[in-house]
């Protein structure tokens, strides 16, 4: 399976839920990692330095002070200078739970929706200080108080939300059902590989097809079932430019035994067939 493939590394548990905070420390010279992914969210909060970071297929300047945000299944990899430093923040989708959280900062949670945003010096230090809080809840001798971590980081994600949401266009209407659309987004995330039908999400919310379909289209500008392909296309292009695995093998890690079909699909879809765009792909990436 993808997930396979590509390493996936996992957040281990701090009390009670998935919530820990790495610092970003310099170095003597440039830090770069392996290419990988997560099963948890990752908030980078950049202090200082320069860097490039590549999330899916996109590469994003670090240009401190700045926040990227990276979702769980996403692959990246990040090159930072050995001035660098900052924290990263990281959480599981369990955290969330509970939380009076707002719409925007439900939005966060899916794969795609923020890759960075620039924030003010006043900003990073207001972040640093919430982190800061939920280092020292954390390291008690005691074991932190249930809930204070998932409320400093409720906080945290509130303010970020708001300040991502600043530098967006107005706010979607309020009777747009963005529960609905959310819960199928991630419910596409997660189950793409062995549900490839709209109905089986449908029946999932309890809808029928044509309902969710309108809601996605109204909320998204794009069917239900064209979030399934673009998700399905992502995963594609993510195993043919970071994964050495014939079109065959890719095919057959997305759960699709007839390769010619695949090809023909993914032409369709992107101009290109999979050896072309792994051709295109890496040399622009240089991977």
């Amino acid at each position: 399976m993808p997930m396979e493939i590509i390493p996936v590394h996992h957040l281990p548990e701090v009390g009670p839920v998935a919530i820990g905070v790495e610092r970003i420390v310099a170095r003597v010279s440039d830090v770069m990692n392996d290419v990988h992914r997560h099963d948890f969210h990752e908030l980078f909060i950049f202090g200082t330095g320069t860097g490039d970071h590549m999330i899916d297929l996109d590469h994003i300047p670090v240009r401190p002070p700045c926040i990227h945000l990276v979702a769980p299944g996403q692959v990246h990899r990040l090159h930072r200078s050995g001035d660098s430093t900052g924290v990263v923040v990281m959480f599981g989708t369990e955290a969330l739970i509970g939380q009076p959280v707002t719409p925007e900062v439900l939005s966060l949670s899916r794969s795609g929706t923020l890759s960075a945003l620039a924030i003010t010096p006043a900003m990073l230090a207001e972040l640093m200080h919430l982190v800061e809080q939920i280092e020292a809840e954390a390291s008690r001798s005691t074991g932190p108080l249930p809930g204070v971590l998932q409320g400093y980081l409720g906080i945290l994600l509130i303010k970020v939300a708001h300040w991502w949401r600043e530098t967006k266009p107005a706010p979607q209407s309020p009777e747009a059902p963005t529960d609905l659309v959310d819960r199928f987004v991630a419910s596409v995330g997660a189950s793409f590989l062995h549900k490839r039908q709209v109905g089986m999400y449908a029946a999932d919310l309890s809808i029928s097809p044509g309902h969710l379909n309108e809601l996605v289209k109204k909320r998204l500008g794009s069917s239900a079932s064209d979030v399934l392909q673009e998700r399905l296309l992502l995963e594609a292009k993510r195993l043919l430019l970071h994964a050495d695995l014939s079109v065959k093998e890719v095919s057959h890690a997305l759960r699709m035994e007839d390769p010619a079909y695949f090809t023909r699909m993914f032409k369709k879809a992107t101009g290109m067939t999979p050896v072309e765009y792994r051709t295109h792909i890496r040399e622009k990436y240089k991977h």
